[in-house]
């Protein structure tokens, strides 16, 4: 059985977009075995994104940790999961849609509830969702503890 994680950020929190997602994710017929609300911490957000700054600068980073921590959205917490299930990974990335909102097909979750406030800047996208086994298994233990997940 393949792992997933999925983070429900602070811009779909303020938005009080959670239920909906969750809902949606339900429908993916993937059984979940770990769910928490998560204060993000600068150390966390550094963690999850560690390669970000080499791949796209340190400009993109710093907005992505203000992101993820709730800087930018009332300082709210995230929703951290873990889904499992055959083709997890696929099956939420494509419920996900695109990392672009403006790009995301309107089927998605990114494309119904996303944002774009400029082509330069950060995007609310809402969720997080794991891009392959190896990211999936080094954020999952990043997020949760072992005994955490059922």
């Amino acid at each position: 059985m393949e792992k997933t994680l999925v983070l429900i950020k602070p811009d779909a929190m303020v938005k009080h977009l959670a239920g909906n997602i969750i809902s949606e994710l339900y429908n993916l017929d993937l059984k979940m075995i770990g769910l928490k609300l998560v204060n993000v911490r600068r150390e966390l957000a550094e963690q999850h994104y560690f390669d970000v700054e080499e791949r796209h600068g340190k400009d993109i980073l710093k907005k992505l940790i203000k992101h993820i921590t709730g800087e930018l959205h009332n300082n709210e917490n995230v929703i951290a999961i873990v889904y499992e299930g055959e083709d997890a990974i696929q099956k939420v990335r494509n419920l996900a849609g695109k990392t672009n909102p403006e790009e995301a097909e309107p089927n998605t979750i990114r494309g119904r509830y996303g944002r774009v406030y400029s082509k330069t800047d950060c995007f609310e996208n809402l969720i997080h969702a794991s891009d392959s086994k190896e990211s999936a298994e080094r954020e999952i233990s990043l997020w949760f503890d072992k005994g955490e997940l059922v």
